[in-house]
């Protein structure tokens, strides 16, 4: 039988491994408008090469084939797209996802094998499109939300849209991406029990931190999914997959304290043998002894927080809205709530110099942190960084293929790129290697498959790009 659709996590170098929620609520989107032959192929999880994708995909022969996008998988997507258009010439090759979403009407320049591109939240606007390629139905271009596409020589958009009800969008279909036939890879590296699902309970973000990428995908402005709606998806996961520990990839899941403590509070109730952590990280300035203390009780054993620089120059420039004095008072304040903290950190931002690094790691060394994730800065589309590096003619031009954090596709003035990725291996050493820190994350690695990709993550730190 010939699909429709199917949703590919496009081939690539990736060490952790997790369900992509994204595109489940893609598929969920079209089967509740009628679409039933949908497939996500996850070309990480199933390890295929550029051999073994054409072959899959030709075997199913899909009507549509959706890239999911991220920067870093710019070389992939554009190889695989020719190869796809060279292999099923009448399937239709559509690209979404983040890179998208930053680069808008150039994502068909950067991608000219596409024949269509979706900007933003798709879940409204896919339907509709797939209603015109697949039931011929005369619906107008224009009027799909979301969608770029070509007039002649020409790009337009539509224009992007937000989910405001996102309770509407239902589960991700979990059935096309079961977590329990997920590896022990995900996101945060370490973990506590197995299976493992990624859950989403908001989204956007209304801070404006000029290094991120997630205003530009998402907006600044926070939407929530009920409470209601998350245990429910958490007792489908927990009762069908058997799912034990839950990753909440928001950006803001603590925006509000009176949510967090109603959540831990239905959590409770369940009475469920869970664990649970926050792989994308925590704001610090709106946790409190209280909000922790719910937390903690009902399974949450870790989790990072993004501190980034210990320059209070380089944070004000970063526009945290953090003091280094709050840095510490909060990081302390999870340690004593019996939670054990983890750091982001970002080496090479724009004006940064080598001192404002050394303070960096030295703040770093200096917390009670388990683990620290030090990170070359990205000059990622759309972002309010890169905006003023090419505003200023620093950057003249961006290699998609470099954004991943353990390159260095960028350094400040002042630091060359092979300086700034050996003090990045300096930071991962120094930290790691201190005997409490180093047998503290021994002692969590749970099989062989694990320790190989920890090992590998740790290399990405220690060889050069």
């Amino acid at each position: 039988m010939q699909l429709d659709f199917v949703f590919v996590v496009p081939v690539g170098k990736s060490h952790y491994v997790v369900p992509p929620v994204g595109l489940g609520y893609l598929a969920t989107a079209l089967r509740r408008d009628g679409f039933k032959r949908v497939a996500i192929l996850d070309s990480i999880k199933e390890k295929l090469d550029d051999s073994k994708f054409i072959d899959r995909i030709k075997a199913l022969g899909p009507k549509v084939i959706g890239f999911q996008v991220f920067s870093s998988d710019f070389p992939a997507v554009k190889r695989l797209s020719r190869t796809v258009k060279d292999v099923l010439p009448d399937s239709l090759v559509v690209v979404g996802g983040p890179h998208v979403s930053a680069r808008g009407g150039e994502s068909l320049v950067d991608f000219p094998d596409a024949d269509y591109a979706f900007e933003g939240e798709a879940e409204i606007g896919f339907p509709l499109f797939a209603r015109r390629v697949i039931k011929s139905e005369n619906i107008p271009l224009e009027n799909i939300p979301g969608l770029i596409y070509r007039n002649g020589a020409e790009i337009k958009a539509s224009g992007r849209v937000f989910v405001e009800d996102l309770d509407k969008l239902g589960f991700p279909a979990w059935d096309l991406m079961a977590p329990n036939s997920y590896p022990d890879a995900p996101q945060g590296a370490f973990y506590k029990k197995f299976p493992i699902a990624p859950i989403a309970t908001s989204r956007g973000c209304s801070y404006t931190c000029a290094f991120c990428g997630s205003p530009v995908n998402m907006g600044n402005r926070l939407r929530l999914r009920s409470l209601q709606s998350v245990i429910a998806e958490m007792e489908f996961l927990y009762d069908h997959y058997e799912v034990r520990e839950f990753h909440f990839i928001d950006d803001m899941f603590n925006a509000s304290k009176k949510r967090v403590i109603e959540f831990a509070r239905m959590l409770a109730d369940k009475n469920w043998d869970i664990s649970y952590t926050f792989p994308n990280g925590l704001r610090l300035n709106t946790l409190d002894e209280e909000s922790l203390a719910w937390m903690k009780k009902t399974g949450a054993y870790g989790f990072t927080v993004g501190i980034e620089s210990g320059s209070q120059r380089i944070l004000d420039k970063m526009n945290k809205k953090l003091t280094i004095e709050m840095i510490r008072e909060k990081v302390n304040l999870i340690a004593r709530a019996g939670i054990e903290p983890s750091g982001f950190f970002l080496l090479g931002f724009p004006g940064e110099t080598k001192e404002d690094m050394e303070r960096t790691l030295q703040f770093a060394k200096s917390l009670p942190l388990k683990r620290a994730h030090f990170s070359n800065f990205l000059p990622l589309p759309g972002t309010l960084a890169t905006k003023r590096l090419l505003d200023s003619g620093e950057l003249d031009s961006l290699n998609w293929e470099e954004l991943a954090y353990s390159n260095t596709p960028y350094s400040p003035q002042g630091i060359t790129k092979d300086e700034l990725k050996a003090f990045q291996r300096r930071a991962f050493l120094e930290f790691y290697l201190r005997p409490v820190t180093l047998f503290k994350m021994v002692r969590e690695i749970k099989s062989w498959f694990h320790l190989k990709s920890i090992i590998l993550r740790a290399k990405d730190y220690l060889v050069s790009h």
